[in-house]
This record gives C-alpha cells, structure tokens and sequence, in this order.
C-alpha cells in the first residue's frame, strides 16, 4: 500500500542519505514495509533482521564498517556496493554494537545507504552508552499508523484526496468547492476511518474483504502482541501492571489523566514506570500541558499533568468493545463523551507532521479560581501558537479558545467539527476529513 513515508526516504538529499538513518515506532506500523519498498530501487538490497537472525549480531562486534559489510557479504552471498547497493538492518535493538556501529558508517562508507529501524528501540536507545550518540552521526525519523488521507488512497479514493489538497476558503482557479453530497461521503469515511484505524495490516484486510468483522480479528490480534511484549520487563517489574494501564487508556482518552482511574487502590509510583514504558513503546502517547507562554510547548510544560491517546483509533475502539458497524458519524463521535474525535485530530496531528519530528502533543490548561479553562490541542506555524479546539457535535461553543486567544494574542483559532470548511471572526472552522490539510489551510490564512 502507498505510504507517505516511502517518498519521505526517497526525497532525502544526497547529504543526507550519508548519514544512516534510524527509524523508530511502534510495532506493527510499516517501518519494514516501507524501508523495504525504498530499497527496491538499488542494484542490491541487503536486508538483515537481528530478532530473526540473532546470529548475524556477531558481525557488528567490530563496530568497523568494512569488516561489518565483508562479513555479511560472505554470510548473505550478496555484493555490498558503495552508490549501488542498500543495506537495512531491522530490529536492530536486538544489538548494541550494531545501534552503536551506526556511527562509523558516516565516517567510513557514507556512500552506502544505511537504515535501520527496530520495535522497542527506545528502551536500547535509553542505555547510557547508546545515548552518547554525536550530533549528526546519526539520522531519526518516526512512522506512525495510517493517515486518513493514505487510509483514502488504500480505500481507491483517490480522486477525494485530490479534492482534499485542493480545498480552499479562498477563491482560486484551482479551488476545489466541497458540495454537500461530498462532504457527507467524506464525513462518513471519517467514521469507517474510526472503525478500521491506521494499522496497516487492518487497512489491507479491510481494503481486501470490506468486513469489519476480519478487521477487528486483526485488530485483537495486534492487542494481543502488544500484551505478549509486555513479559520482556518482567525483570523492571510485575509486567501485568502494564496490560492493567493499557486496558484503562481507552475510556481515558481526552481526559486529564490520574493514577486513581487506572486502580483505585494502587500508588501513583507504583504506575509510572509503565505508563512511560507504554509511552517509550509508542502505544500510548502523553498529551502533555503546557502554559503555552512561547515555544517550544515544553520549557513551560506543567508537570504532573497530561492526557492520554492511544497509537490508533481502531485499536482503541475494539479495546473498548464497541461495535459501530452501519452507525452514523454521529454515533462515532459521540463515543465515550467525543474521546474518538479527539482521538482522531491528535492521531492526524502526529501523521501528518514531517517523520524527522519527534513526536509529541500539548493542550493548554489553566486552574484559576472561577476561570478553569482548557484548549484541547496547541500548535506552532511559523512561530505562531494555534490552539485547536475539537467538537464532536455541530454545537458548542469556544469559550476556552477565545480565552487562550485574547491571552496569548493568537491571531487564529481552529474548530475541528463537522461542519464544512469556513473562516469567521478568527475561528477557522475546520472539518474533520480536512485535518491532513490543516497545515497547508492554516498558513493560508495566517499568511
């Protein structure tokens, strides 16, 4: 299937393909897939998955490029060629030596292109050694599940995603104008977008069978493996407070997060440690607040308080049990107060920020006395703060992000709803298939 990603690799500079290149996310979202689809282009791919073949780890003893490259050749019987052949190491967080030989390519053979990429990798990436990397030895980028629009593309609707790029609030000879007709079809992919999610593996199933029955059993099966990685910290601690935090996370999307609404009777100090293991291994993700003052979001982020999302909207709604089927959108959006909506623009968020950006998401929060105030998500564009407020329905007022607008002097504030594209009074009203376009849309009016 067609992934953004794929031409992230391929438009890299010839700078910056001498520089290996190490790509993190969870399991299961198409790291190797893509990689893999990105090395079809060279004489030789070499391809090398240390979990796999955990006998190959001994080739990297050296941390010597050239020995490194002399031994594979001889183990694999393929020619590894400086401008023509691609090497990728996968699950590379199977080996330290490998992760750290990764620096000596760049000196040693920068014109063999070199990516790894690893499930788990952060923890490998949390040892003290490894994080001595020197800056620009070593290249990151980030894949995350799906994008509604890559969902469009999976799904044959391509013609939709180019009415998508062309959606404007300003007249223009290429202007796309979305009637009503089309936005209803768009607004109710949005909600087979909720059911299905990102994971590439559910994508294709559904994309080949149109049965949200196969996709869910895909779906269960991914939960399941995740559940299955969790015995790897048993030496950390009791592994199952970990499947105990991941089955609460779904009813607690959008919400602020505490410890109390996972166990009641358990400590906060007790959950840390894998609430953040959950976060290191991408399936959960920390929306962490922030006072918002000026960027970045996190010199002045308040400690302590967050909200959670998971990694994919279809996992999250399987885990709580619910089944949409032939449901309107408004059923889907309203699930568990509007947290599926919420869900969905912070999971767009991530999807379609540029894979060299780590990952991470904010909301403002402010506890006054008579004047609580919350803005579901905060942005940057070009050094101006966008707060982003999301309705599930098609009332609702903006009362949190006016606030955070005459405080902050925002010039701009986002309304991610149903209701069709629009700008009025400073609010862009922006809907909900759209999210993939709200850089593009933002700077329009910004600019």
């Amino acid at each position: 299937m067609y992934r953004e990603f794929i031409d992230f690799l391929s438009a890299r500079s010839p700078r910056q393909r001498k520089v290996p290149l190490l790509v993190r996310g969870a399991r299961q979202t198409g790291k190797s897939y893509g990689i893999r689809e990105y090395g079809k282009q060279f004489d030789h791919l070499i391809e090398i998955n240390l979990e796999l073949a955990p006998r190959l780890k001994t080739c990297f003893a050296t941390l010597e490029p050239t020995s490194i490259c002399r031994e594979l050749e001889v183990l694999l019987k393929t020619p590894i060629i400086d401008g023509k052949s691609f090497l990728f190491i996968d699950e590379i967080q199977e080996s330290a030596d490998a992760i750290l030989s990764l620096r000596a390519f760049k000196e040693m053979r920068p014109e063999l292109d070199v990516i790894a990429a690893g499930s788990l990798l952060e923890f490998a990436l949390d040892d003290a050694t490894i994080r001595s990397f020197p800056v620009g030895r070593v290249n990151f980028a980030w894949l995350h599940p799906m994008s509604f629009r890559e969902f469009l593309i999976a799904m044959g609707e391509t013609a939709l995603v180019e009415i998508l790029k062309s959606a404007s609030i300003y007249k223009a000879e290429k202007t796309v104008i979305i009637s009503d007709a089309i936005h209803e079809k768009l607004l109710n992919l949005v909600r087979e977008y909720f059911v299905i999610g990102g994971m590439p593996e559910v994508v294709d199933v559904y994309r080949e069978s149109r049965s949200y029955l196969e996709a869910k059993q895909v779906q269960s099966r991914l939960v399941l493996g995740y559940v299955a990685d969790f015995v790897k910290y048993g030496a950390r601690y009791d592994y199952r407070k970990l499947q105990t935090i991941l089955n609460a996370v779904p009813r607690l999307v959008g919400k602020q997060f505490k410890f109390s609404q996972v166990d009641a009777l358990a400590r906060a100090r007790d959950l840390k440690p894998p609430l953040f293991d959950l976060e290191k291994a991408g399936i959960i993700r920390l929306v962490r607040a922030t006072s918002a003052n000026g960027l970045p979001f996190g010199a002045e982020e308040r400690e302590g308080i967050f909200k959670l999302q998971m990694l994919d909207i279809g996992l999250m709604l399987n885990m709580l049990g619910l089944e949409l089927g032939t449901r309107t959108i408004e059923d889907a959006l309203f699930v568990n107060e509007g947290a599926l909506a919420e869900q969905f623009v912070g999971q767009e968020l991530l999807a379609n920020e540029s894979p060299e950006v780590a990952p991470q998401l904010y909301y403002w929060h402010r506890e006054a006395k008579g004047s609580d105030a919350e803005v579901d998500f905060v942005i940057s564009m070009n050094g101006v703060v966008i707060p982003i407020e999301v309705k599930a329905g098609t009332t609702g007022s903006l009362k949190s992000a006016r606030l955070f607008m005459n405080e902050k002097k925002s010039p701009l504030c986002v309304r991610v709803s149903q209701h069709k594209l629009t700008l009025h009074e400073g609010v862009l009203s922006v809907p909900f298939y759209l999210c993939g376009e709200l850089p593009r849309l933002i700077k329009e009016v910004i600019s």
